[in-house]
């Protein structure tokens, strides 16, 4: 009996407890989700709607965003404001008031930035689609009869480089490039060589990357380019042969040797086709033996004046 009544008793209090835990636990969930009503006071309101901290916000360059106002939404309001302060351009001001169902606009036009929704539902802005001029701080200012409520942007625009590229130049150097990327673009080698890295700024605040390296630094004939930003990563590769200082001293001995050879081949080619085109006498037609001797020709020709003083000395004398 005395074994019973322990039990029952040690059961009673672990269900005592049990009971206290789901109690505590219901009530802490009910205080997260409360939504704050129009009769709390100032300071409850601004415990749950207001911040001090400024929100830090990226988004890519021609893709949507939206800020909210407020983490919660009062039912009563006089006036919703948005201020917006561009990095280089003249600030703009939307607002909109409950009493006269009023929407205001102030040196916005051409920006894309609009409500969301109806002002009198949603406090959130839309800007459509982001640019790097839309980079700035974004300020809430909420009026309503318990007080006046802030949040705070920082909008940060993320701009991928448009133009990546990895050469060969011909001083003997690699390059490889990351132009107009916002942030600058992170650039590292595979494998690493003797390289340096020249970073330019640009009015739009976008930076180019160039990173360039001696071509024969690289131990492997595979050599990689690796490009980091916060909008994506990409990888770009070069083959071509490096040559080593074994391989370089053959190749300038083979050169050496090949070019005496070649200019004394050259001279020799040169020499025997000027002999070539030399004129050749050439022999007239119809030219015979008679004509190679012209005196004995001459004597053997009869000459009757000759022949007739020949003949009265011969008579004369007889």
């Amino acid at each position: 009996m005395e074994m019973n009544s322990f039990w029952k008793s040690f059961d009673l209090m672990l269900l005592t407890l049990l009971i206290s835990f789901l109690v505590v636990d219901y009530k802490s969930t009910e205080a997260e989700t409360q939504v704050p009503s129009a009769n709390m006071s100032a300071g409850q309101v601004s415990q749950q709607c207001h911040t001090n901290a400024t929100i830090k916000v990226s988004v890519q360059m021609d893709t949507d965003v939206v800020l909210c106002c407020l983490h919660c939404s009062p039912k009563e309001f006089v006036m919703i404001t948005w201020t917006i302060f561009p990095g280089d351009e003249t600030s703009c001001i939307i607002a909109y008031k409950k009493d006269k169902n009023i929407t205001k606009e102030t040196n916005c036009s051409g920006t894309r930035i609009t409500w969301e929704s109806e002002p009198e539902r949603n406090f959130s802005l839309h800007i459509e689609p982001v640019t790097i001029h839309h980079e700035g701080y974004y300020q809430c200012d909420l009026v309503t009869p318990d007080g006046n409520f802030r949040s705070l942007y920082h909008l940060s625009v993320l701009v991928p480089p448009p133009v990546v590229n990895l050469s060969e130049e011909e001083n003997g150097t690699v390059v490889c490039k990351a132009a107009a990327g916002k942030p600058a673009a992170q650039i590292s080698w595979v494998p690493k060589g003797d390289c340096f890295t020249v970073k330019e700024t640009h009015d739009n605040r976008t930076v180019t990357v160039k990173s360039t390296c001696t071509r024969n630094s690289f131990n492997a004939s595979n050599v990689s380019c690796f490009i980091s930003h916060l909008t994506g990563n990409r990888t770009l590769y070069l083959n071509h042969e490096i040559l080593s200082p074994q391989t370089s001293s053959k190749f300038l001995f083979w050169i050496l040797s090949v070019i005496p050879l070649g200019f004394v081949g050259l001279v020799f080619y040169k020499k025997s086709s000027w002999c070539r085109k030399c004129p050749k006498p050439e022999a007239t037609p119809g030219t015979g033996e008679d004509e190679v001797e012209p005196y004995a020709s001459y004597t053997e020709k009869s000459n009757p004046l000759y022949d007739c003083r020949t003949e009265v000395k011969i008579s004369t004398t007889s």
